[in-house]
């Protein structure tokens, strides 16, 4: 029996990281290959092949309609999913402002760990196991929290916003200037769909967001539970 899966599906699945690394890719002439891509453009693929590790760049054009599609969703996932390299400029307060590198990198990692800076919104959408995807646009308000990170006037905030009728929780780290380490802050959940805001000094350039639970027990039950741990 094979299985169909279509573009968008296959763009949710490779975004949660969910697919396998490894594929059997299929040339124009009927050859097989297992292998991973490394990395791709509009115009060829470089893959690592899994029995020797050798890596090799082949045109998108030798291979099949469905690997194509497939290295396309791939490109597409991956670029949703990249934070440019950048400089930003924080605010610190009466009238302070810093700038600061930030580097290409994940925003959301196969193990669910969602980080921001300031000038991000990110859409993440839930599944049935409360597993986190990135996805494009909001195609399911009852599954999906908005995460906002501005900074302004000293002040660095989070806004999480969502329909989901459920308590949405997770674990939060912050980073400040100079520091290569993160601190714990403790967020209150979401609950049945209200919105929640968060606030730290504007030195605080980065967040980092884990251990994400979609659950039916009240906000106060599992805040209080992750705060004693």
């Amino acid at each position: 029996m094979k299985t169909f899966i279509t573009n968008v599906t296959l763009f949710n699945l490779l975004l949660s990281g969910w697919v396998l690394a490894e594929r059997e890719f299929t040339s124009s002439d009927g050859r097989t290959l297992l292998a991973t891509i490394d990395k791709a453009t509009e115009l060829d693929v470089t893959l690592t092949r899994t029995s020797d590790g050798k890596s090799f760049t082949i045109a998108l054009d030798r291979l099949s309609k469905n690997d194509r599609e497939f290295v396309q969703a791939w490109r597409t996932a991956k670029e949703l999913n990249t934070r440019k390299a950048r400089e930003l400029t924080l605010s610190l307060g009466k009238g302070r402002t810093e700038v600061v590198k930030v580097p290409e990198s994940e925003i959301l990692t196969a193990d669910g760990v969602l980080t921001l800076v300031p000038g991000e919104t990110v859409h993440i959408e839930f599944d049935d196991e409360g597993h986190p995807t990135i996805t494009q646009k909001i195609k399911e308000p009852q599954r999906t929290v908005t995460f906002k990170m501005t900074n302004k006037d000293g002040i660095t905030m989070l806004f999480r916003e969502t329909r989901v009728q459920k308590t949405v929780a997770m674990d939060c780290e912050n980073r400040g200037l100079g520091s290569p380490d993160f601190s714990r802050t403790n967020l209150h959940p979401t609950e049945k769909g209200l919105m929640a805001g968060d606030s730290w000094p504007g030195s605080v350039w980065t967040l980092r967001l884990s251990n994400f639970e979609v659950t039916d027990r009240s906000a106060q039950d599992v805040y209080s539970e992750r705060v004693a741990k």
